[in-house]
């Protein structure tokens, strides 16, 4: 779920950036042979879009740093994560589309990890196709 801050800054016939808050849950499912273990992903964090405003499609950028709690510690016996504290971060782009700009399909690549928190932390990258509707 996204929320629009209402914070903007710049030329809103132009480039414009963004703040916006994001709720994220996830599924992780493992398709691991040795022992494998799905697990839930909870986490909050802002999201700096910068967008070009000239037109009724509106292509931007987006970065995001935030914490993550997952349900365990492992995807299987081959990938401990050490613990259920992490931290998110990405970079994407994307466009929205429509008369209201409601319709927004984008890409992003997302890194999980603990930061160092502790070890082991192999760390978790994935790619995202996404397409959302506002209401």
């Amino acid at each position: 779920m996204l929320w629009d801050s209402g914070l903007a800054w710049g030329n809103p016939q132009g480039w414009q950036v963004d703040l916006q808050w994001e709720i994220n849950v996830a599924r992780w499912l493992s398709d691991s042979n040795n022992n494998p273990n799905d697990l839930w992903e909870f986490g909050a964090s802002p999201v700096v879009r910068i967008g070009w405003w000239r037109h009724t499609w509106v292509p931007f950028l987006e970065l995001s740093v935030g914490p993550r709690l997952l349900t365990g510690t492992r995807t299987s016996d081959d990938h401990v994560i050490s613990t259920a504290f992490q931290f998110s971060e990405y970079a994407g782009l994307g466009v929205m589309v429509g008369k209201d700009r409601n319709f927004t399909a984008g890409y992003r690549i997302q890194h999980l990890s603990n930061g160092g928190i502790k070890e082991p932390n192999p760390g978790t990258t994935f790619h995202v196709i996404y397409l959302r509707y506002r209401f």
